[in-house]
């Protein structure tokens, strides 16, 4: 957290006089680098799998955190604010909430490690979103944060028919966003306990969560003002 923290700061302070362009360029270039931190921890964990095992068709670039990393490219270089508050909003929530709830299987390694820079992409997922708004190429509005809960929902349900063509024909186990089990994701297990009924148990959390994303904005907005 600490690293992740202290390479955005420098990034910002390194690019905030930079043209609009420049600007973009370089955080394109550390969006295409994180996508291959994605990329290498999620081959580390086929190649070299932990005793709970790393299935293949359980851990395509389909649940949030990984979608948001292979979006995090079009995001940064396309103005399209829908892509940007999901990427921002949300997705900046689970890269965090991935680097304190991850599964038990992904501390198994040490610190240099190929299976490690599941940390890393996780925290860049963070970071990225974060720099944009810091470099002024997005400017979150207080709708962007509300409408980003309906754009996560959207984005679930268009995966879902994946997930369930996959559980019904490839792998019983494939299930993304969590919609039918939270795996022993710590956040999700709260809900999962009151409301054992897939899909139907993240619908709290996501009520749950405009307040959050609102808090965020509001982060932003005491930031952006102490700044200027």
């Amino acid at each position: 957290m600490i690293m992740m923290a202290a390479v955005g700061f420098g990034a910002h302070y390194s690019l905030r006089k930079s043209s609009q362009p420049i600007k973009r360029q370089a955080l394109l270039i550390f969006a295409l680098i994180n996508l291959v931190f994605s990329i290498t921890f999620h081959l580390a964990y086929m190649i070299d799998q932990p005793p709970e095992g790393f299935p293949v068709f359980q851990n395509l670039p389909l649940h949030l955190c990984t979608l948001m990393t292979w979006l995090m490219p079009l995001a940064v270089w396309f103005d399209w604010k829908p892509l940007r508050a999901v990427v921002f909003f949300p997705g900046t929530i689970a890269g965090l909430a991935a680097l304190f709830s991850a599964a038990p299987l992904y501390w198994q390694y040490g610190l240099f490690n190929l299976h490690t820079f599941f940390w890393v992409s996780h925290g860049f997922n963070a970071v990225i979103p974060f720099l944009l708004a810091s470099l002024q190429l997005y400017r979150p509005r207080l709708k962007d944060a509300v409408l980003s809960a309906l754009y996560l929902f959207i984005l679930a349900m268009l995966v879902l028919p994946i997930t369930l063509i996959l559980r019904t024909w490839v792998d019983g186990g494939a299930n993304y966003f969590y919609v039918f089990n939270p795996e022993g994701a710590a956040a999700l297990d709260v809900f999962y306990n009151l409301i054992q009924i897939p899909v139907l148990y993240l619908v709290p959390l996501l009520i749950l969560a405009i307040p959050v994303l609102i808090g965020q904005y509001g982060i932003y907005r005491l930031a952006n003002r102490s700044h200027s």
